[in-house]
């Protein structure tokens, strides 16, 4: 019995060391750099919704490897900063498509209706952005989806 403790100890510390190893590996393999930045329509902030980059090209990644998304949730102001793999780090340096998801008001009851988003059917005007080593502002423009 104390064999398949120790063994169950061993396999614990064994899986815990793969798991940090692993994870702190995979964030050191793509560098990020900090980004914020605004959201706008016809020149007003947009105050709901998420702003994500999806790398395309990155340097130094092998074939089909680009990194994870970034994602950052708009603030009442337009304002977001954006996240990889910790709060705030910002995005996989290189270069990336941009996309904004609009956020519609939550229904209160299953009988309820979700509410629209005022931003459903905007799209980046830019669908690329380069993200450089430091910090990084962006400005990003909504205009309405082509028909």
């Amino acid at each position: 019995m104390k064999a398949l403790t120790l063994s169950g100890a061993w396999t614990a510390a064994l899986l815990t060391a793969c798991l940090i190893g692993c994870g702190g590996r995979q964030g050191a393999e793509y560098r990020t750099a900090p980004v914020k930045g605004v959201v706008v329509f016809q020149g007003q902030p947009v105050t709901a919704g998420t702003i994500s980059l999806q790398p395309k090209e990155v340097a130094g990644a092998a074939e089909g490897r680009t990194g994870r998304p970034a994602s950052g949730e708009l603030q009442a102001d337009g304002s977001f900063v954006l996240s990889t793999y910790q709060p705030g780090d910002g995005a996989v340096v290189g270069k990336h498509r941009v996309m904004f998801l609009p956020k519609a008001a939550g229904a209160e009851s299953y009988e309820d209706r979700p509410t629209p988003s005022p931003y459903l059917g905007l799209m980046p005007k830019e669908q690329e952005v380069e993200i450089k080593p430091g910090n990084n502002e962006l400005t990003i423009e909504l205009v309405p989806m082509p028909r």
